[in-house]
């Protein structure tokens, strides 16, 4: 009889705890919502993009409705983590001090975490499904219904799931996502031309290729489950059902591990290295001192989030641009995506002096150490990103047999060269602090738009022997290739060590004390109108705005698109020309851009800086 008593208050106290977390949700939802605009203005933007789908979902091809589908899921789980999706969020580390079990925990957390305007959004998304499916009838609007709302919990879950995990696991993984996701939003941005022509096939049917892989993507079996066989549908249904169930049974292990233990995962031991480990054979011909830093410099670019995020960008998108072309049936970049991630990751290497802080009066205490610590990134720098820019290359080679490797490797060996040295000095020159070096986030950007021009320019200058043989070059000249890469690297590299050897010893203690800062000096203010005065006072910053401004036309269309896509419209001055003048006019259109460019980068570096700096 006690038990009888009992159980209906168990049960009511079971539920309260679960109705908890959901309360804490909707408390802090809505105070966000009095203080910022921006959830909602996205979630506005969110319904825009959902009514777009669930009209295509009227008259547009299942297939690409089911991969649109996987994106906007996909999407539910990893844009939180690069937006910082888990502020104002619900933990499991929140109940720890509740009398609450695992499996109550879990059901409350995650419905605390469909209280919110992504959520909402995505469920009118995914109704596209059932619209899709009205065409065939009741049942298949029905059974395409309970799948829309299976793909919801999978989105939910796998959110939950994505944000404990990657957010405790520190922000290396974040980071590798954050590096990932930019350099794919900026590979797509830089290959539009083959990536329209591609959506728009898509969008009208979906090729043959996607038919077949829509087969094994779990937001294509709703309606996959309605259009073929009663057993296939029945089996891909119950698929999704077991996809759905383990993913909260993962979510449950993972919520009662924090509730226990604090964390997800257990803290990494960290071990002291052997001396044995210290004197590795295969830098054996590198100074004592050297090779420390090398050491130190490896262990960063693996473990600083930053650095990852940094790499991440550079190989995605060296890899996209040469990739995505494929798409529109041209192979002619495949060889080349080593070379372009090697460049991008020079580019993107070009500051990170700047996170280092007051670390740096350790080489400067230490005899030798200047010239051991520009060596030391410099080496190391090569040991990290020889073995990327030579794998995508020979990715790209058996990828595209038909096209001629030998210009692309050659060029390796000279990139390399400059990307492991120049950017070094450039980072010792134009020094950028950020706030808190011990606690960097994303927005702790080390780079400027000049530094990463000179890293890019050094690049391009070093590989310049071996395009211009190329292009120029008799074709008896062809196997000198290798060799002038090679020797444009090794130049390219004794050139860009002994400028950061000099700008280390003289200038060590400004670099210091500029790495040390806590704050950097204010933007110039620049006028929403027309300002006469702040004209007259700031002369120098408004002729650099407008030169960089301008100086992208002679470049790309009075010479680039001439001379490259053979573009020839009225405007263009060389398109008037024929024969050695057209290439000499459009050349000089180039020249005259990059000086106009060069020199508003010069004229901007120069600007007044507010307060008299």
């Amino acid at each position: 009889m006690s038990t009888q008593l009992t159980a209906p208050g168990q049960l009511g106290g079971t539920l309260s705890a679960i109705a908890v977390p959901a309360r804490m949700r909707a408390t802090m939802l809505r105070r966000s919502l009095r203080e910022h605009p921006g959830p909602t203005v996205a979630g506005l933007v969110g319904l825009l993009a959902a009514a777009w789908l669930i009209r295509y979902a009227l008259r547009g091809d299942q297939h690409t409705l089911g991969l649109l589908a996987g994106a906007w899921v996909l999407g539910w789980i990893v844009l939180p983590l690069l937006l910082g999706g888990g502020r104002g969020r619900v933990r499991p580390a929140h109940l720890r001090l509740e009398p609450i079990g695992g499996v109550p925990a879990a059901i409350g957390l995650l419905a605390a975490s469909a209280i919110g305007i992504g959520p909402a959004v995505s469920l009118v998304a995914l109704a596209a499904l059932p619209v899709h499916a009205a065409r065939y009838g009741t049942v298949a609007v029905l059974v395409t219904a309970l799948g829309a709302a299976l793909l919801w919990l999978l989105g939910l879950i796998g959110s939950a799931i994505a944000l404990e995990v990657v957010g405790h696991a520190g922000g290396p993984a974040g980071a590798l996502l954050t590096g990932v996701f930019t350099g794919t939003a900026m590979g797509v941005a830089g290959s539009l031309w083959a990536v329209f022509p591609w959506v728009s096939v898509l969008l009208v049917a979906a090729p043959e290729e996607v038919v077949r892989a829509m087969a094994y993507v779990p937001s294509a079996w709703p309606i996959a489950s309605v259009t073929g066989p009663l057993g296939q549908g029945v089996r891909l249904m119950a698929t999704l059902v077991g996809i759905v169930a383990l993913c909260a049974a993962a979510y449950i292990m993972l919520v009662r591990r924090v509730i226990a233990a604090g964390a997800p995962f257990r803290p990494r031991r960290t071990t002291a290295a052997s001396p044995a480990a210290a004197e590795r054979e295969w830098l054996g011909w590198v100074p004592a001192a050297t090779r420390a830093v090398v050491g130190r410099e490896l262990r960063a670019w693996v473990r600083h989030p930053l650095r990852l995020q940094y790499l991440a960008f550079a190989v995605v998108y060296g890899a996209l641009l040469a990739g995505l072309p494929l798409l529109s049936d041209v192979d002619l970049l495949l060889p080349w995506a080593g070379p372009l991630a090697v460049l991008g990751a020079a580019a993107m290497s070009a500051g990170l002096v700047g996170l280092d802080g007051t670390a740096l009066w350790l080489p400067l205490t230490t005899p030798g150490g200047e010239r051991a610590e520009v060596r030391g990134r410099a080496v190391a720098w090569l040991v990290l990103v020889t073995p990327i820019g030579v794998l995508l290359t020979v990715a790209g080679i058996l990828l595209a047999p038909d096209i001629d490797p030998l210009a692309a490797l050659s060029t390796v060996p000279a990139l390399l060269g400059a990307g492991a040295s120049v950017p070094v000095w450039v980072s010792l020159l134009r020094v950028r602090p950020v706030a808190d070096p011990r606690h960097p986030t994303a927005a702790d950007n080390p780079t400027d738009i000049v530094s990463v021009l000179v890293a890019t320019a050094a690049g391009l200058l070093a590989a310049a022997p071996v395009l211009a043989l190329v292009i120029w070059g008799p074709p008896e000249a062809a196997p000198l290739l290798p060799v002038v890469g090679l020797l444009s690297g090794v130049a390219t590299w004794w050139g860009g060590v002994s400028l950061a050897d000099e700008r280390f010893a003289r200038r060590g203690t400004a670099v210091l004390a500029a790495a040390g800062q806590r704050s950097r000096p204010p933007e110039t203010v620049l006028p929403l109108t027309w300002d006469m005065q702040w004209y007259r006072e700031n002369k120098s910053t408004a002729w650099a705005l407008g030169l960089l401004t301008v100086g992208w036309i002679p470049v790309i269309p009075q010479g680039l698109m001439p001379l490259v896509f053979g573009i020839d419209s009225g405007w263009i001055v060389a398109g008037h020309l024929s024969g050695s003048a057209h290439t000499a006019v459009g050349l000089a259109m180039v020249g005259l851009g990059v000086a106009m460019l060069l020199t508003g980068l010069v004229l901007w570096d120069r600007r007044p800086q507010p307060g008299g700096l």
